[in-house]
This record gives C-alpha cells, structure tokens and sequence, in this order.
C-alpha cells in the first residue's frame, strides 16, 4: 500500500509540473485556442498568353530580338495570335501515319489563310488533349515530335507500322486543307468525326470537320 500510494504521489507531482510548464494552472488557466486563421486564397490561373508574356521578360535582350524578328517574318503569326484569342471551337482529328522507316521524316501542314491552328484542346472542356498510341507496334519509335500552330514535324529512329497522333483543330471552319511531306512507302490518314482522307508523298489535303 505505502509502494502504490508513493507511486501515485510522484504521478500527479508530474501532472503538476507538465501543466505548469504548458502555462496552465489552476490560477492560471490555459486560454481557448481561438478561430482557426482563414485559409489563404488560391492564386489566380494565368492565362497561356499571360505566362508567354511573363516567360518572354526573361529572355535576355538578344533573344527577345530574336524572337520579335521571327513573328515578323511569319505571315500567319497575326492570325494565328486572333484565333488563340477569339475562337473557343475544337474539333478533333486523329492523324495514322504508316510504313515510316527508321530515321524517317513527315511534314505535316495547314495552308497558309486557313483560320485553323493545332491544339491539344481547351481546359474548360475538358478534352483529353494530345496523345500518341498504335495498334500494332509494341512501342511508339518517335525520335522528335514538333508542332506549332500550323506545322507538325514527326522523326522516327526505328521501322515504324503506325502511329496515331490524336489532337485537335481550333477552328470554326467546316473543314481544312493542307499538305504534307512523307518519305517513299509511307502514308497519313487523316479522320475527322464524319471524313477520312489518305495521301501519300509530297501532296495536298482537304478534309471536312463536321
């Protein structure tokens, strides 16, 4: 009895001390903590040509000349910058390429005046972007994939059978034309919603959109 008596003595002699060390006392009572501090609010999302603009202040003096003299020199940069802005339309198309061979190259292309520009889809819509896949190779033998607004540039570095190119035209045209630029023995199908149209070599496009 004495033991466990001793043994409760020391336990609440601890209880004492580590509520005194805490600032709380029965003289002294801990405060109530308060409100939580409300949540800061999330930062606004710039917009794609908001963080163009603020990546281009960081270029040093001569890349900014650079960059300025190659807008000029592009006929259809004017256009281009107007449909990013002003149109809110996309509509997707899947591009088959086959029989590439190694180290192979295509030159894909909308017609200059077209008011038409590639793109990966908007965020509000929910699309599902740009994306590469085949149903026949085991892997996607891609060296270099490059596209712009209006150009697209596909290099391979093994024999390839397929590769699907799923993205999307920012346009309200009903339909676009082009041109592509293929190595011997390949081919581009390109399918809309409601069209399909195949060439092959150095030859011109036209295909409806809806």
């Amino acid at each position: 009895m004495q033991l466990m008596a001793a043994a409760m003595d020391a336990k609440e002699k601890n209880n004492i001390k580590d509520a005194v060390a805490a600032g709380a006392s029965p003289s002294n009572p801990k405060p109530a903590p308060g409100p939580a501090a409300p949540a800061a609010m999330p930062a606004p999302l710039l917009s794609a040509a908001q963080m163009i603009s603020n990546d281009r202040k960081t270029l040093p003096e001569q890349a900014r000349q650079y960059l300025g003299a190659h807008l000029l020199a592009n006929p259809s940069h004017a256009l281009n910058e107007q449909l990013f802005r002003s149109c809110h339309s996309f509509k997707p198309i899947t591009l088959t390429f086959t029989n590439l061979r190694a180290n192979s190259k295509a030159f894909l292309s909308l017609q200059p005046g077209q008011d038409a520009i590639w793109s990966d889809g908007g965020e509000s819509e929910r699309l599902v972007g740009l994306s590469f896949s085949s149903r026949v190779d085991p892997v996607i033998y891609v060296r270099n994939f490059l596209i712009n607004a209006r150009e697209m540039y596909l290099q391979t570095y093994k024999d390839c059978n397929e590769i699907q190119v799923n993205l999307y035209l920012r346009t309200d045209q009903h339909g676009v034309k082009g041109k592509v630029d293929l190595p011997p023995g390949a081919s581009v199908t390109l399918q809309s919603s409601n069209d399909r149209s195949t060439v092959i070599g150095l030859s011109s496009f036209a295909i409806d959109l809806e």
